[in-house]
């Protein structure tokens, strides 16, 4: 009885170990055909991969070079700087793209499919970024209407700077103490922008205070010394000097002063310490502000009341 139990275990035994084996085998043998399917289909499908590595690459640098060689012919040209920044910046973004597509397509990857997929997802991003591309919008309308170029100073929500970039989305500003500003073009097309030096020619307004005491001709005569001695003044412009305000305690002096753009900032520095000093060497005072206090003495003639012991008196 217990040979025969034995017997049958070791029997089941066996052919649960067969069961296995078999299970096992077939396992392999099915892992064997997925890696000689999936090899067969890597070796069929290399060279369309290769190819696609090859020209996603080779096509990167062309269009590298090819936007040096756009901004190259632009410059010799004596192109505006602002326009070639901006062209060659879509230019080198839309070749791009022509590659990665033709990279997808070599692949094996239906154009169609391609074509429309972009089409979706355009629409979509466009949907999610609709102030990026309202930047790139006014950035294009920037560079058609010509309102301002690389080299001008601007002024705009309280912002100033030297245009040193215009891209894309945004405008870069480097301010005179050397900060470099990033402004949305999408602001600077909706905002109110003051552009410094658009024109060539620029005026100088300064006011002068002097005193009441002081002869208004002998100062205009001072400052029109100074004007009419200065080398970056334009003297065929109207420059002069004339009463502005009669202030409480000053007569201000309007002061105008034409000049080249290039040398406002350097001419009205020179003229405000220059001024100064020629009315103090003419002993021509330039008043501040004060406030005087006169204390007078009068008589009082108040009536005043008896006490009670002159009443008693009385």
């Amino acid at each position: 009885m217990l040979l025969n139990i034995l017997e049958n275990s070791a029997s089941e035994a066996s052919a649960q170990t067969s069961e296995a084996a078999n299970t096992a085998e077939q396992s392999i043998s099915a892992a064997q055909k997925w890696l000689e399917g999936l090899w067969n289909w890597f070796v069929s499908y290399l060279p369309n991969l290769i190819s696609a590595i090859l020209i996603f690459i080779v096509g990167w640098w062309a269009a590298k070079f090819l936007t040096k060689l756009i901004i190259k012919a632009f410059t010799k040209a004596k192109a505006d700087p602002t326009v070639t920044s901006f062209l060659s910046s879509i230019i080198g973004a839309l070749l791009k793209i022509i590659i990665v597509v033709c990279a997808l397509s070599t692949m094996g990857f239906n154009m169609t499919t391609i074509i429309t997929t972009l089409g979706a997802a355009t629409v979509t991003v466009g949907l999610a970024l609709k102030d990026s591309l309202s930047n790139v919008a006014s950035g294009t309308l920037i560079i058609l209407n010509k309102k301002f170029k690389i080299g001008d100073y601007l002024e705009t929500e309280g912002l100033k700077g030297n245009v040193v970039k215009i891209g894309m989305m945004q405008t870069t500003l480097c301010t005179y103490d050397n900060k470099e500003v990033l402004i949305p073009n999408s602001r600077l097309t909706s905002n109110n922008v003051i552009n410094y030096f658009v024109n060539e020619e620029r005026r100088i307004d300064l006011i002068v205070p002097i005193a009441y005491s002081e002869d208004i001709a002998a100062a205009r005569k001072v400052i029109m010394t100074l004007i009419d001695s200065s080398d970056m003044v334009i003297h065929e412009r109207r420059n002069r000097v004339a009463v502005e305000t009669l202030n409480e305690s000053s007569v201000d002096l309007s002061v105008w002063i034409w000049c080249h753009s290039k040398d406002y900032w350097i001419l009205m520095e020179e003229m405000k310490e220059s001024i100064k000093k020629s009315l103090d060497a003419n002993n021509i005072t330039i008043p501040f502000n004060q406030l005087d206090v006169h204390i007078i003495d009068k008589p009082d003639h108040t009536p005043r009341l008896a006490s009670e012991s002159e009443k008693e008196r009385s």
